[in-house]
């Protein structure tokens, strides 16, 4: 007869409450989820977004972004550390020194080879679930982004980066 394994359930506080070990710590629906530090171009391209939301934010006065480490508790058993969340100023009030709660107007995750598959399904899942109005799916080896809203099914693709294979001349 074989024998059922039972997977543990982890809330957001029980999370929080493991060890600085370097390590990305995340919860969704009550699953752990454990990714590795990123690597230089994924940080190279986290600054790069954070930046220029950041300058556009500033620019019209309408909110911030900020890059993770920076927790977003949805509920109770689903905590999450995006690369980049934009907040808009009528978001504010869910703010504190240490997390959001609720959804931000945008989130921002730069798939790595270790976070793709969270990144892509699990998340994505979450985020739609929990009314996040915008997320955007980084590729920087694909050089491209996925622009995902609530209840789609496919990604809007905005069109290539310059320099990308598909913009450049076939002569």
């Amino acid at each position: 007869m074989p024998m059922s394994t039972l997977v543990p359930r982890y809330t957001a506080e029980e999370v929080r409450r493991f060890p600085d070990d370097h390590l990305r710590y995340e919860v969704i629906r009550g699953e752990l989820v454990v990714t590795p530090a990123p690597g230089t171009v994924h940080q190279r391209a986290v600054l790069e977004l954070a930046r220029r939301l950041q300058e556009y934010l500033k620019t019209h006065v309408i909110g911030e972004a900020l890059p993770a480490p920076f927790e977003v508790e949805f509920t109770e058993d689903s905590a999450v550390q995006p690369d980049i969340l934009v907040i808009l100023d009528p978001q504010r009030d869910r703010l504190t020194a240490a997390r959001l709660y609720g959804p931000p107007a945008l989130i921002v995750e730069v798939v790595s080879y270790s976070s793709k598959r969270t990144d892509r399904l699990h998340k994505r899942r979450l985020y739609s679930e929990e009314g996040v109005p915008e997320y955007w799916i980084v590729d920087s080896e694909a050089r491209h982004i996925e622009r995902w809203r609530p209840g789609a099914t496919n990604a809007e693709l905005p069109k290539p980066w310059p320099g990308s294979p598909s913009r450049r001349s076939p002569h």
